[in-house]
């Protein structure tokens, strides 16, 4: 059951469906991106962060490669292909202009549950492979 909200949330994602996105996470969500180690806590945090991503990569596509589903939590290895057509937002609030690159990468998502809706979770990637594919470092 819950692979599925995993999945209706890569479709909303990739869809720009805020709206749905939003009304999916928990209001005591609390997301980690250990790829530019950040923690958002709470639903604002966490849109924040969805409308970061989606206005980086507007095209962006998310695709759950497989699921492994543990009572109220999910592992999704997962793949994400988009073009850099807006500022990326940094951790430390500087921003990187577009490049207009394609990227293409895998990942793990680990989320807990929690009345239906993303409770707790962690991103785990690579971040110098997209780096490396926007050509802002050497390969």
């Amino acid at each position: 059951m819950s692979a599925k909200l995993v999945d209706d949330f890569f479709a909303a994602m990739v869809s720009g469906d805020l709206n749905s996105i939003e009304s999916m996470f928990h209001d005591d969500v609390s997301m980690t991106d250990h790829g530019n180690g950040m923690t958002s806590d709470g639903v604002e945090a966490n849109m924040k962060d969805v409308r970061n991503w989606k206005n980086t990569f507007s095209d962006m596509h998310l695709s759950a490669v497989r699921h492994i589903e543990s009572g109220n939590i999910v592992v999704t290895e997962m793949s994400m292909q988009g073009t850099n057509t807006g500022e990326m937002e940094m951790p430390d609030g500087s921003k990187l202009p577009a490049t207009g690159k394609k990227i293409d990468f895998q990942g793990i998502q680990v989320v807990e549950f929690k009345d239906g809706k993303m409770y707790k979770g962690s991103q785990y990637y690579n971040p110098m492979v997209m780096m490396e594919q926007l050509g802002l470092m050497p390969s």
